[in-house]
Order: C-alpha cells, then structure tokens, then sequence
C-alpha cells in the first residue's frame, strides 16, 4: 500500500506523540542513541511504525552524531516512507551538512521523498549553506539545480546573488530563465554590479546573458566592456551577439554624432574608431549608415573590414551595392573577406 504525503504525516504523529519527544529534547544518552539507529537501520528491520518514529528523534534529539545514520537511510533505505522521515528529521537538524544528502535525494524515485528533501533544503537559507549549495550546483542535474534557485533566493546575502549571477549561464534553458527571473527581484543596484563583473566569467553562457540582461536594464555603465566583448575575436559568437544586441538595447544612450564623427577621424586611435563602429552598428539610422559607408573607403584595411561588418549588422540591404564594389577594390584578402561574408549576411537578410 502506497503512502501519501497527508497519511505519512500522520503515521509520524501517531508513532512519536509530542509528550514522548518532550522526554528526549535534552539530549539522548549513548544508550538511547543506539537503540534508535539500530531501530532505524538494525540487522533486523523494525517495523515501519517503529522505524519512523526513530527516525523523527533521531531529527530532533540525537544531535550531530544522527547526521550519518539518518543520511545513510535516505540514500538507500528500501522503504520510501522511511527515506522521506530521514528526509524530514535532517531538516529538522539544523546541521548545514545535512544539505549534501538532502540534494541528493532530491532526483529519489518516489515524490513523497522529492518533496520532503525540497521542503527540508528552506530550513537552510542561510549564508553558511552557500558552499554547500554550490557544490551541489556542480553536481546535480537540471532537476536539482531548479531546486537550488529556489532556495538561493532566500539568501539574504551578496553570495547568494554571485551564485544566481552564475546560474544564468546553466547549460538547461529553464535553469537560465528561472534564475534570471530570480535576480530581477533582488536589489537592482546589487544585481547590476553582479552582471558587470558576471561579465568576465569564463563560462561564455554566463557571459552572454549577463549581456542580455545588462541591456534589458539599461546599464549604460556597462558599455565599455560590452564594447570589447562585441569585438573581441577571442570571445564566443554567442557572447558578442548577445553583447551586440545589449548595445542595440542601450542606443538611446550613445551619442551618435559624436561616434559618426571618430569612426571617420583618420587621425584617432584604431581601437577609438574601432569602438565608435560597433556602437554605430547597432543604430541603423541615416548618420550612422553614411558614417559606416564612408569608413567602407577608408585607406587602412583593417577599419574597412570594421565598417563592412558595422554594415552588415545594421541589416541595411541599401548598402550592398557599395560593398559588392568595395569587395572588388579590396586589395587585402582578409578584408575581402570581411566583406563577402557581409554581403552574405545582408543577401541573406534581404533575400536577394
């Protein structure tokens, strides 16, 4: 006969009435300690009533040395009612390192144990249990780690938004948007100085929807290094689309004048006019366009290659004609092509 949660509860009531727990609050004489691991897990299972109730004082009653025991049956008791009291008593503990069992059992084959794990991980939402949650972040599954959004978000502490700010670069698309949604809540001026500095964290996805995310809010504090990463030929494609695109989020707040005019400035600094196109490539409009176009006849090849591939990201089909004829003046095979693959984009684009 299968047990569900409510009838599990109860048995729990029957087996260890609130008179019988008052007796063993101060502590359990080594004696009574081992009378009840071997009542939990003895050579001769008890019964199940028997079984449950030792598990429940074992929670409350038998201090950190229970911590094992009570483990050891979640793992890999054969009963599942009995798994989900472990489950139970190791919330009840207040042992952080109750926190690793707890994870683990938190893919068990029965939900009534799923649950109870997950019930008994929000008796931890305290910063102690960060590293502990974040090994478990690198262990468990797409399952576990939604688990541990959850309880992250209780955290009232700097790390635990660190450790969202890494979550959204998980390999499992609704471990990403879960956590996203999570920091979006968390105080705004922490958060953006999460996702900056997330920004240069070696996983690319974590990058790239930093990026994103950065450009959703807005933070124009964040351009100089978007910037870089939209550039950058070492970063992933991912990471300077998504980097890209937060430019285009963050348009309103470029000086486009201003961009058109150092994109064209032959005296500048590369890098200077280099980061005036990639602003300019994600505003496709007339200044930005003709300021592109002009950099396309540029006498140093490698700003001509810039501003072919500021062309193509602004999506303009209009300025395929002035690339077919800069493709055929080239004269350096790298910008040429730099530029075939943007007349590609934009043909693709167009449909031409």
């Amino acid at each position: 006969m299968r047990i569900s949660l409510f009838s599990l509860v109860g048995l729990l009531a029957l087996t260890a009435p609130v008179g019988a727990l008052a007796q063993t609050k101060a502590g359990l004489s080594p004696a009574d300690f081992d009378k009840l691991v071997n009542a939990l897990r003895g050579e001769e299972m008890k019964g199940l009533k028997v079984r449950l109730q030792a598990a429940l004082i074992l929670g409350r009653s038998g201090g950190e040395d229970a911590l094992q025991p009570l483990a050891d049956c979640l793992s890999d008791d054969p009963d599942f009612p009995v798994r989900a009291a472990c489950a139970m008593s190791l919330g009840n503990m207040g042992d952080i390192h109750a926190i690793e069992p707890l994870v683990s059992r938190l893919e068990d084959s029965e939900e009534l144990v799923r649950s109870e794990c997950r019930k008994a991980l929000f008796r931890y939402t305290v910063p102690e249990a960060i590293p502990y949650l974040q090994v478990a972040r690198e262990r468990g599954s797409a399952r576990v780690r939604l688990v541990l959004v959850e309880v992250v978000a209780q955290i009232k502490d700097p790390q635990a938004g660190a450790l969202l700010a890494e979550l959204i670069g998980d390999a499992d698309e609704k471990v990403r948007i879960q956590a996203a949604a999570v920091l979006t809540t968390m105080d705004q001026g922490v958060v953006g100085e999460l996702l900056k500095k997330a920004l240069d964290h070696p996983n690319y996805r974590v990058k790239a929807n930093a990026a994103k995310l950065l450009g959703q809010r807005k933070e124009k504090d964040a351009v100089p290094r978007l910037v870089e990463l939209a550039s950058s030929p070492l970063e992933a494609v991912e990471v300077q689309v998504a980097a890209r695109g937060a430019l285009r989020e963050l348009r309103s707040e470029l000086d486009l004048p201003k961009l058109a005019a150092t994109a064209r400035d032959a005296a500048l600094e590369r890098k200077e006019r280099a980061r005036a196109l990639i602003l300019l490539s994600t505003v496709d409009n007339a200044d930005s366009f003709q300021a592109c176009l002009d950099v396309l006849g540029d006498q140093e090849p490698f700003m001509r290659g810039l501003a072919a591939q500021a062309l193509a990201e602004m999506g303009n089909p209009r300025a395929l004609p002035a690339l077919r004829e800069a493709a055929v003046k080239a004269g350096n095979d790298r910008v040429g092509r730099l530029i075939q693959v943007s007349i590609r984009k934009l043909e693709r684009g167009s449909g031409n």
